[in-house]
């Protein structure tokens, strides 16, 4: 019996993009993390020519990273592995951790994504108090200038934060705001060294916020969350156990979602 290869007959198959699958399904068969191009060509049956153009192109997106001739997946094709994993499974896994916060501190408990070049917010748990800071669900804010956002940069590759703040900018929203590349990148040093960001009324005067990343298993943000009010009650005098609380949180979350 012959087997007869339909796909070059169906007018409907696109054969540069079943290539472009079959070069990815050769890292999902493989134990080994990096390939060569030899190796990825003598998998597809592909000449090198044509892998290396799928490759260069696949790279220039974000999809595969190369390091000393060999390649691997990018972050950007494990992020989309996770977008369930951040949406509904995070919300879920979080949410206890919302309102112990939000118990344990008074104040407003914030769940965020990030969402391009902002900052989504997945889960809001509001302070009881009557002056309170509050946001919505689904609401958005900016990255350089939030505690939530800046959680998100600090630990993201530097080629990455470039490219998101030259999409969103770095605009004055206060006198404290960080509007330069130099003071963002020196406060994203202390933040990784940390393991949290401060907002110090730097998105809205009288605020003050503090957040901690959620990372995944490759140390990359999925989520952040925050603990935030008024500068005139939550202040630098509640950062020492707001800090830990949220570091502590934050690690639970990792490790329910198998981080």
């Amino acid at each position: 019996m012959r087997v007869v290869n339909t796909r070059k007959s169906d007018i409907y198959y696109i054969e540069v993009l079943g290539k472009t699958l079959d070069i990815l399904d050769v890292f999902g068969r493989s134990e080994q993390q990096h390939l060569s191009l030899h190796q990825i060509s003598v998998e597809t049956r592909l000449n090198k020519n044509t892998v290396f153009r799928i490759l260069y192109t696949l790279a220039e997106h974000g999809y595969i990273s190369k390091e000393h001739q060999t390649y691997q997946l990018g972050a950007k094709l494990v992020d989309l592995g996770n977008v369930k994993l951040r949406r509904k499974d995070l919300v879920s896994v979080a949410s206890p951790y919302l309102d112990a916060l939000r118990d344990q501190f008074g104040e407003t408990v914030n769940l965020g994504v990030l969402d391009g070049g902002s900052i989504r917010y997945v889960d809001v748990r509001e302070s009881r108090e009557r002056f309170r800071l509050a946001e919505r669900v689904g609401g958005s804010d900016r990255l350089h200038s939030t505690a939530l956002g800046k959680a998100h940069l600090a630990f993201l590759p530097p080629d990455e934060v470039r490219s998101l703040l030259k999409e969103c900018g770095m605009p004055k929203q206060t006198d404290h705001t960080l509007t330069t590349i130099s003071a963002l990148k020196a406060d994203l040093q202390k933040i990784r060294s940390a393991g949290y960001a401060l907002d110090r009324e730097e998105s809205m005067l009288g605020a003050f916020c503090v957040a901690a990343p959620v990372l995944d298993a490759n140390q990359t943000p999925v989520a952040a969350l925050s603990i935030s009010g008024p500068a005139t009650r939550f202040n630098e005098t509640k950062l020492p156990a707001a800090s830990r609380a949220l570091l502590a949180a934050a690690a639970a979350i990792q490790e329910k979602l198998g981080h």
